[in-house]
């Protein structure tokens, strides 16, 4: 899987000038796009979708929406999904030790898998999953 951010955009949030970090952001972009798809269940929904001339998703054979792509063949990233995968870099970041960091409580029963500002943006796009 591509990361959901770049390298550059990452140390754009965290404004860093230098590649000190380099090796750690480029860990994180993989494993924090990771727990962001995960969190999110299933991968069109990180995706912006083609629309149809009727403003619905246009739908692939398995009734998934397709995702739009860019010039370069990849996927666009929804502007909110890739704002949530910066926040929890950032968060990951700053608390690297563990200590401190803001998560969600596992008593909300989802949460647990991301810090609270990602849960927040990433919110509106989970359906939620009912036993």
């Amino acid at each position: 899987m591509e990361g959901l951010v770049t390298l550059d955009e990452v140390k754009s949030q965290l404004m860093m000038d230098n590649d000190a970090a380099d090796g750690w952001i480029n860990l994180m972009i993989q494993a924090i796009s990771g727990a962001v798809m995960t969190w999110l269940k299933e991968e069109w929904r990180a995706y912006v979708v083609v629309l149809g001339a009727d403003g619905k998703p246009v739908l692939d054979s398995n009734g998934d929406p397709i995702v739009s792509l860019d010039s370069n063949g990849d996927p666009i990233v929804k502007p909110v999904v890739k704002a949530a995968t910066l926040v929890e870099i950032a968060s990951q970041f700053r608390f690297r030790d563990g200590d401190g960091a803001a998560a969600v409580p596992s008593t909300s029963g989802h949460g647990y898998v991301l810090g609270a500002g990602a849960t927040n943006l990433l919110s509106g796009l989970r359906r939620s999953t009912l036993k």
